[in-house]
């Protein structure tokens, strides 16, 4: 060989080693590159929002969740209670009782109490006398004012083993008499310038149905 080509030789094998070095760096980078970076997303032909639709599912599953309102139901109707217009009071109708009861007879002077009167209510077709027991109301009304006759009615019950139980009728504090033995409920209240007492049963009544009755009691006139 000539002294030339002995160099070219040499030249050659140093140079081989490098580019091969060179092409090997060359592929580690694009590789890299290749799996850190994505590929680009296509173009999309509208613009792009920034709705809700585009989050990810998690932040949709935080959102709160509506609550649905409920309609509303419809209200019974209301009893006016301890309706008093003007000093003078009238003959009194009960307004709160069971359905299908109304004023079935007037009640007579009970003897002893001239100045007392009242009315009976009850289903239809229940029978008076007797004014008094299950499935009759009796609203007994003194004129003026007082209560001797609620007492009369106090004494009856104590004698048959009566309870007292307080309550309050128009904010006055006054009880109500349970006879267990005949299932008896009296209480009795002051109406302005009339007294008044009010008998039920408890096969129809509880006591305090028997204090929302007697709050009901309102003028029938004037």
């Amino acid at each position: 060989m000539t002294r030339l080509t002995l160099a070219m030789r040499d030249i050659g094998a140093s140079l081989i080693p490098r580019a091969v070095r060179l092409a090997i760096l060359g592929a580690g980078v694009v590789a890299a590159c290749s799996t850190t970076i994505p590929p680009s997303a296509p173009a999309s032909d509208s613009t792009p929002s920034n709705s809700v639709s585009t989050l990810p599912s998690t932040t949709l599953t935080a959102l709160p969740t509506s609550t649905a309102v409920p309609t509303a139901m419809a209200l019974p109707t209301l009893i006016s209670r301890c309706v008093r217009q003007g000093s003078a009071a009238f003959p009194g109708v009960v307004e709160a009782r069971p359905d299908g009861w109304f004023g079935q007879s007037e009640i007579a002077t009970p003897p002893d109490f001239p100045t007392t009167g009242g009315q009976v209510y009850g289903p239809h077709g229940v029978e008076v006398p007797p004014r008094e027991g299950p499935s009759r109301l009796a609203l007994y009304e003194t004129f003026p004012a007082n209560d001797a006759y609620f007492k009369s009615r106090i004494e009856q019950s104590r004698k048959r083993n009566g309870k007292p139980i307080a309550v309050t009728v128009c904010g006055e504090a006054t009880k109500v008499w349970l006879t267990e033995s005949t299932g008896e409920l009296i209480v009795g209240w002051t109406d302005r310038d009339k007294s008044d007492v009010l008998v039920v049963n408890t096969a129809d009544f509880t006591v305090q149905e028997l204090v929302d009755s007697a709050e009901s009691v309102y003028d029938c006139c004037g």
